[in-house]
């Protein structure tokens, strides 16, 4: 019996299931990619509303879960760092004057330097938005990493992806495992009764933290050796041939291709074809590598519906982005000179951020094991504290 769209609907949003990893990083990409394309303050604080919505309403227990806050200490450092620099080296500019340092002479090689000087809020504020755009990016890419299982994700790679696939997922889980490790070795130690804070609280654990992390990398590293990642199958010398021209051919086009589409002076009707000809090769390529695989993949994630919502989900404010950029680039940017609150507001981009909450309400809830143990850890956390 054929169920009814209303039933279908209904059993959609009750299921509870794992997103594919793949879907989440398209997600995050696009909205890293939107938030590249604008400075406007608006839209970095929808950005960061609709990141920390989905990631609290769909990550895990799991460590590379727990660590989705620490991005957000890089993304603090990161504006402090450029504000610092902005008062060290940067260029001052602005009408309304907050301090003077008095400035150092320099010798004429490295004449156009200033150390120093007269410090502006208009140089100050540009600075700032400056790190938050760079620091928002990052807390983009932290958000995929608290949703996608990395372990998954290496699954889920093309074979010819494989090597490559395993170092990058290996290196972002470091955050995380570190993360894992610093809250361990923090609770072993007050269990003991060791409660020291500030600088030598953090001096007394940073080398344990080190060690733990490293032992737990390499015991990823040698079990996934022992499943059979980054062995090949013998292939003969022809094919090994052809894929490395379709691979070069391919790199070759989608360069050419991408580097035409963003010259607004070329012919869209040249640059597509050869970017989708480049892109052509790739796949061509990548197809014919993976056969050299030999490890097999159980437990494969589906690409249902869901995923397919995700992935537009992040897509469409990149869209709303660049649609916004071609109609009115200058509320894409926020100017600070003179000094004066934000006030063009993207109503497309906007729009496109509320599109990209909507994973937090509309995709498959976690499992029961993964949100009973995330429950449990919280419940943990808090009689703890």
């Amino acid at each position: 019996m054929n169920e009814s769209p209303m039933t279908t609907l209904k059993r959609y949003l009750l299921s509870r299931r794992l997103i594919h990893p793949m879907a989440w990083w398209v997600w995050a990409l696009g909205i890293a990619g939107t938030i590249s394309l604008s400075s406007n303050l608006y839209v970095l604080a929808m950005a960061l509303v609709a990141l920390c919505f989905v990631v609290a309403q769909r990550r895990g227990a799991s460590p590379w879960a727990r660590a989705f806050p620490i991005y957000f200490l890089i993304c603090g450092w990161i504006v402090v760092y450029r504000l610092v620099m902005h008062v060290l080296v940067g260029a001052k500019i602005g009408e309304m004057e907050l301090f003077h340092i008095p400035p150092l002479t320099l010798p004429e090689w490295v004449a156009g330097i200033n150390v120093f000087g007269t410090v502006y809020a208009e140089g100050l504020l540009m600075s700032a938005t400056q790190g938050l755009v760079l620091g928002t990016m990052i807390v983009a890419v932290g958000a995929a990493n608290s949703l996608a299982d990395p372990k998954k994700l290496i699954k889920a790679l093309p074979g010819a992806l494989g090597d490559l696939g395993t170092a990058i997922v290996i290196g972002i889980s470091i955050a995380p495992q570190m993360a894992e490790s610093a809250y361990r070795i923090h609770r072993a130690r007050t269990l003991r009764g060791d409660d020291t804070r500030g600088v030598r609280g953090f001096a007394r654990i940073l080398m344990p933290v080190f060690q733990d992390t490293l032992d737990r990398s390499l015991a990823l590293a040698s079990s996934l050796d022992a499943r059979g990642y980054g062995r090949r199958a013998d292939t003969p010398l022809i094919e090994q041939r052809i894929t490395s021209v379709f691979g070069a051919l391919g790199i070759i086009g989608a360069t050419i291709g991408i580097f035409v589409v963003l010259d607004g002076r070329a012919p869209m009707f040249i640059a597509v074809p050869v970017l989708l000809v480049g892109a052509g090769f790739l796949v061509i390529s990548l197809v014919i590598a993976s056969r050299r695989k030999t490890s097999t993949t159980y437990d494969q994630l589906p690409w249902a519906g869901a995923e397919w919502l995700t992935s537009l989900c992040g897509l469409v404010p990149l869209a709303m982005a660049l649609l916004e950029y071609r109609l009115n680039p200058a509320s894409m940017v926020t100017t600070w000179m003179p000094l004066h609150l934000p006030t063009q507001v993207p109503l497309l981009v906007i729009l496109g951020m509320v599109v990209a909450a909507l994973p937090g309400f509309f995709t498959p809830r976690l499992p029961r094991a993964t949100f009973r143990a995330r429950r449990r850890k919280a419940q943990k956390e808090a009689v703890y504290e």
